[in-house]
């Protein structure tokens, strides 16, 4: 597929430039006294809690990331090689409510949760894990760390739980490399699992994100250092002005995680957009948002660094046109943007808030058919068809040929649940909508779903550490 450039170059360096210019001179504010220090050790001026960070840290620092590493899966299979051309899908993160047309929206727990993961193993095209949704039913205590546990138990796909202080993160650390052998065996050799500690917009790391961050780069694990500018409230109405200051913050991130450990694999992670300017809200479902992504992939691309882009998601609350609209729009410019890490690649609705079984199905439709698209054309001897062409002559058909039977199940894209049959064989079948399909197709595969491989004693490892 085509990247699309949203800016020129000469503006891309003008957005570099004032980025740049904003560390140096407006500086981010930091709490985490560790990293307060290692950065002043490192040449940053540190004023208080305020970080100024000079051109030269920033430009040396961008210069030890590396631009392509592997993650590592439980399945040698499964494993992840990120760069600067790939893409791959990750499932959505962070929603506390989930959805069905059965019992409609509803606070997401620990049942909901293992559902979704198992849905997104058996689903070839979401290649990680994030948090899908809260087990609110969980100890806050050990929250995090059942997010690693059930999830290594009924999938064996790569994860990314979230973190909230430096021995949490480690302790997540210590059990995705359960099974490579423990901590030691993965130390800057096997990255295994992924984080992504978040800015708070405007300037600002707190305590919480940092920590993770400094625990990650000292195991050499992958993280997606990630800010969510949102214009006209967080920071400058104007998109230039917010892109800007959302790449300062990426850049201070991934000048902290080089400081710990040269060399630590970072994924550029922007994921900002504009506020309703009537209500003051996050909006993602807008024109925006897609072209922030555009320019965010333009900038990771600028650096050398894989990027991480949104994919399927919406402001929409319910199964209408703006959901379909609004997710294909962030899911095709995903692609166009050159996105090397899809997040929320499906089930995303209602602004993050929440994660809906049917939407998931949805999403993987859509992610099918712009993986599709991505694919383009082959042109050559055998697909010019000109012999075929030449055989069966005009008023033929070309149904029954060998070369289409040869060639039809990778030619076409196959629909994974949309409706392509004429209307008598739609109303025979009963007039389903997509919605109605999902549903159904969610619950099949949860009764067909097959779990991996599980070893007792990885099982006696990880729940030790369940423990409040």
């Amino acid at each position: 597929m085509q990247r699309y450039q949203a800016v020129d170059p000469t503006d891309l360096t003008k957005i570099h430039e004032t980025s740049l210019k904003i560390l140096e001179e407006v500086g981010v504010i930091m709490t985490y006294e560790p990293a307060c220090e290692l950065l002043a050790k490192h040449g940053a001026k540190v004023d208080g809690k305020k970080v100024l960070f000079p051109r030269k840290l920033v430009e040396e620092s961008l210069k030890l990331t590396p631009s392509s590493f592997t993650l590592y899966a439980r399945n040698p299979d499964g494993n992840v090689l990120f760069n600067l051309e790939d893409t791959h899908y990750c499932g959505p993160g962070g929603s506390c409510f989930v959805a069905d047309l059965d019992h409609g929206r509803r606070p997401s727990k620990k049942e909901d949760f293992i559902n979704l993961i198992k849905l997104y193993q058996s689903m070839d095209l979401i290649e990680m894990h994030h948090v899908p949704c809260e087990m609110t039913d969980v100890d806050p205590a050990i929250r995090n760390k059942a997010v690693v546990y059930e999830t290594m138990k009924y999938s064996d796909k790569p994860l990314m739980p979230f973190m909230f202080t430096y021995e949490e993160a480690k302790e997540c650390i210590e059990m995705a490399a359960a099974p490579f052998g423990g901590l030691e065996a993965v130390k800057n050799k096997k990255p295994v699992l992924l984080a992504d500690p978040c800015t708070v917009t405007p300037l600002c790391y707190d305590d919480k994100s940092l920590a993770t961050l400094m625990a990650f780069a000292e195991y050499g694990q992958i993280q997606l250092i990630n800010s969510l500018a949102m214009a006209g409230a967080t920071a400058p109405v104007t998109l230039a002005g917010n892109v800007a200051v959302q790449n300062a913050e990426i850049l201070a991130g991934i000048v902290l995680a080089q400081c710990v450990n040269p060399g630590t694999p970072v994924i550029y992670s922007a994921s900002g957009s504009n506020a309703n300017m009537r209500t003051c809200s996050l909006t993602i479902g807008s024109p925006e948002c897609a072209l922030m992504s555009l320019i965010n992939g333009q900038l990771a691309k600028f650096y050398h660094l894989p990027c991480r882009i949104s994919g399927a998601i919406t402001d929409s609350k319910c199964f209408d046109p703006q959901l379909g609209y609004e997710s294909m729009m962030n899911l095709m410019t995903a692609e166009m943007a050159g996105g090397n890490f899809i997040l929320h690649g499906g089930g995303i609705m209602a602004t993050y808030d929440t994660v809906s079984f049917e939407k998931s199905m949805i999403d993987y439709e859509l992610m099918g058919l712009v993986r599709r698209i991505h694919r383009g054309i082959e042109v050559n001897e055998e697909t010019l068809a000109y012999d075929v062409i030449k055989e069966v002559g005009p008023r033929g058909q070309f149904l029954t040929e060998e070369h289409t039977y040869e060639h039809f199940r990778d030619a076409h894209y196959l629909p994974f649940i949309s409706d392509s049959l004429n209307v008598a064989q739609w109303e025979a079948g009963g007039k389903k909508t997509v919605a109605e399909r999902a549903n159904e197709k969610w619950k099949k595969m949860l009764e067909e779903y097959v779990q991996p491989d599980f070893p007792a004693e990885l099982d006696a490892e990880l729940r030790k550490h369940l423990i409040p």
